[in-house]
């Protein structure tokens, strides 16, 4: 293997129909360059399940032994991003009295132990946390705040959005991972990987509506105000799609996959003449692509009508304002974007990765969560560096925050 002084760092979204990996090389001035992508068809996984471990795993070498020979670099480590089935998503509401006689103010510690508090009321024995976002603090139950640091009060109340799996669904894919002779660094949602890559701050501020659509289920983040509101997974996916075309015409899965990337147009005025030619058992017969819309406008209709309840029923305040940024295999779908449009009432657009300008537009879409994993393993190296350094004030400002709770609790 030739010699490399660069270091790269590596993410790897692993998908029902397929494997995403990213390497990106680590700089001196903490960009990434080069980027590489490689793909190769999943195993041994379905909707995010782990049905074969040996053959999940040796999908997973393979990938990393097609990488090296780009970055000549043996990997030894990788954050991971996953889906599923087994992604659960709820609220967890913990209040405590932080003064016993009168009020004081509200440290960092007292926020850790609400935190800690309404982690562990909301999480299931067998599940385990990938994501948490306070929604809110209330204290002496007025009105919620992101930063409820130095605010007096007697009564302290949290709302705290949770993101888990179950444990043995992580379990068997990390072991997966492992058994492939990789270390892993980061466990990340899929969804909350793509937001990285693909949505902005200022998006994140004031509303917006991540819809990834994979090959068997399709994410979804609302965030405002720089927060994840809420988190859906839908057992909807490009394979929903080819599965009807290959029903109804009697062809196999794989050459209806294809029919869907290449031939498939929604909601655009197509005529009647069009045509596309198929292999039917041992002959090739002309469909007509006024016939194929029919046959699966259907499913997009529900589908649009899963994703505009989700969206609407959420409960977010001032959605109606937000826009919807698409990303996954399915969102290239020729007249989809236009058709989620239409029917949900906000503005949608295709997701393009921040930084990054020389992929092709075809492929983005099926990279958007490696990418975005990448960046948060490039966030995650930085802050390591920057913690080693800050350990002791972080001890000193803990002690402090301890000593000040102590005194307003007594005097």
């Amino acid at each position: 293997m030739k010699k490399n002084t660069k270091h790269y760092l590596y993410a790897l979204d692993i998908g029902s129909k397929k494997m995403t990996l990213a390497a990106g090389g680590l700089n001196n001035d903490n960009t990434l360059s080069p980027v590489y992508i490689e793909t190769h068809p999943s195993k041994g996984i379905f909707k995010g399940v782990v049905n074969d471990l040996a053959a999940l795993s040796g999908a997973v070498q393979q990938i990393f032994k097609n990488m090296e020979a780009r970055t000549h670099e043996r990997a030894v480590q990788t954050a991971l991003s996953i889906n599923g089935n087994y992604i659960n998503t709820r609220n967890s509401i913990a209040a405590m009295a932080i003064s016993e006689r009168g009020t004081r103010s509200i440290t960092k510690r007292d926020m850790e132990k609400l935190n800690v508090q309404a982690r562990t009321l909301g999480l299931e024995l067998d599940e385990n946390l990938l994501h948490e976002y306070p929604q809110g603090y209330s204290v002496d139950r007025h009105n919620m705040t992101l930063n409820p640091l130095g605010l007096h009060g007697r009564r302290f109340e949290m709302d705290l959005l949770l993101i888990s799996a179950h444990a043995g669904y992580i379990e068997n894919i990390t072991k997966a991972v492992e058994q492939a002779g990789l270390d892993i660094g980061n466990l990340v949602f899929s969804a909350v990987a793509a937001s990285e890559a693909i949505v902005s701050d200022e998006d994140k501020e004031k509303g917006v509506v991540l819809v990834d659509i994979g090959d068997t289920l399709t994410s979804i983040l609302i965030f405002k105000d720089g927060v994840v509101r809420r988190a859906r997974v839908l057992t909807f996916g490009g394979k929903n799609i080819s599965e009807i075309i290959s029903n109804f015409y009697k062809i196999p899965l794989e050459l209806a996959d294809n029919m869907k990337e290449t031939s498939l147009e929604i909601e655009h005025q197509i005529s009647e003449t069009e045509e596309v030619m198929i292999k039917a058992e041992y002959e090739f017969k002309a469909v007509k692509k006024i016939e194929l819309a029919s046959i699966i406008k259907p499913e997009i209709d529900k589908f649009t009508a899963m994703l505009k309840s989700v969206i609407f029923d959420s409960g977010v305040s001032g959605i109606s304002g937000s826009s919807v940024i698409a990303t996954g295999g399915l969102s290239l779908l020729e007249g989809l974007l236009e058709k989620m449009e239409h029917d949900i009432g906000l503005p949608v657009k295709m997701g393009k990765p921040k930084g990054l300008t020389d992929l092709p537009i075809s492929k983005v879409p099926a990279y958007t969560a490696a990418i975005g994993l990448l960046y948060l393993q490039k966030e995650s190296h930085t802050r390591f560096g920057v913690n080693i350094q800050e350990q002791g004030r972080n001890k000193l400002n803990r002690a402090l925050d301890y000593i000040t709770t102590l005194y307003q609790d007594y005097f």
